[in-house]
């Protein structure tokens, strides 16, 4: 579906008629289909189903299990252990550091947005990451803590839930901040 330049700005189909033998994917297959004469438009880009495959999906897994993996992790530093005895404390600073530089020189802005970015994306992952590491070396000697009445089936189907409601919450921000431009 392409827009048409309308004053309205609705999107209309202008390629009705078009044959299919005209009509094209991304050579990556990972974008919207195109016919051979369209153009890219600058105007509003919805989200599509292709959006939540490849990069996005795989963080939302990993999230999902991280974030299991952080539930034990907090439990183990609010009772038995403390935060660093998994690893020491440097290694997760190490952590921060390393997830801080990889957005920092991945940002496509440049200034105090991409600083900002780089500052919440490692503080989030680097905690996340911090108490996953402990949770899975508090598992690792207590493996009844998830086995006992298969409660770690739970855990880590409601960290998938909420990482997935995360991520789609995360798109629909980002397409609302486009299409309101």
């Amino acid at each position: 579906m392409s827009t048409n330049g309308d004053e309205d700005g609705s999107p209309t189909n202008s390629k009705a008629g078009a044959d299919s033998s005209e009509r094209r994917t991304d050579p990556d297959g990972t974008g919207p289909e195109h016919t051979a004469e369209s153009v890219p438009n600058e105007g509003v880009i919805s989200t599509t189903v292709e959006d939540a495959s490849g990069y996005g999906l795989t963080l939302t897994f990993i999230g999902g299990l991280l974030l299991a993996l952080g539930y034990y992790g907090y439990i183990a530093v609010t009772g038995p252990q403390t935060l660093g005895q998994a690893i020491p404390g440097p290694f997760y600073l190490l952590a921060f550091a390393l997830l801080f530089v990889l957005e920092l020189f991945r940002s496509r802005e440049r200034g105090a947005m991409a600083v900002v970015r780089a500052t919440a994306l490692a503080l989030f992952y680097g905690g996340l990451t911090a108490f996953a590491i402990e949770g899975s070396v508090y598992l690792w000697y207590n493996p009844a803590a998830a086995l006992d009445g298969f409660v770690g089936v739970t855990v880590l189907a409601v960290s998938l839930i909420v990482a997935g409601l995360s991520y789609f919450l995360y798109l629909a921000a980002l397409e609302s901040n486009r299409s309101g431009r």
